[in-house]
């Protein structure tokens, strides 16, 4: 899925890891500037930035479980208020995405938006559930795999548990549709 902003493809592993067209990548190369790459994939993880090192990106993955394949590299954010995302994808796709020749900028929604206090933050992509929760400061943050609805209200009663999400401000971004229906259901978390 190309998002409709200048200089900003959007890659979906789950879909082969190139979600782009070559017309959109023509486009990029003619800019001239830098592209953004927003990663979508469960193997991500939120790290603060202070003490971040590029080299140790891979066990910032490993170190919560999460298995890097022979066949995948390690990319990360800019920092984006005090935080990193680390993230797992194609070696083939990094390539491709190398030979664009221009300044790559790589993002996950674990980085996207701004931090507002006592929210939840959920995007919705596909099979990846993207999701912070804020009390004064950021509280909980984490990609993780949905393959039906079923999870999805399972990973939220739990949080609502947790941190008692339904009485927060709600934000969704993605599949909003389905989250909100999801929701309307099943839950009682309102966006």
């Amino acid at each position: 899925m190309t998002q409709n902003m200048p200089n900003s493809v959007s890659i979906r592993l789950m879909s082969g890891g190139h979600a782009f067209s070559k017309q959109d990548v023509e486009s990029i190369q003619t800019a001239g500037n830098g592209v953004r790459v927003e990663v979508i994939t469960s193997k991500s993880v939120l790290r603060p930035a202070e003490g971040f090192v590029p080299e140790g990106a891979r066990n910032d993955l490993e170190a919560v479980g999460i298995a890097v394949a022979d066949n995948e590299c390690v990319v990360y954010s800019a920092e984006c208020n005090g935080r990193v995302a680390v993230m797992a994808i194609s070696r083939e796709c990094a390539d491709a995405i190398a030979k664009l020749g221009v300044e790559v900028n790589y993002t996950s929604p674990l980085v996207s938006g701004e931090d507002m206090a006592d929210s939840t933050y959920i995007a919705l992509y596909g099979d990846v559930m993207y999701l912070r929760v804020y009390g004064q400061e950021l509280r909980f943050a984490e990609a993780v795999s949905v393959n039906n609805d079923a999870d999805i209200v399972y990973i939220l009663e739990s949080l609502n548990r947790l941190y008692n999400i339904y009485n927060m401000h709600a934000r969704a971004i993605g599949d909003v549709k389905r989250l909100k229906k999801v929701c309307k259901k099943y839950t009682k978390l309102k966006f």
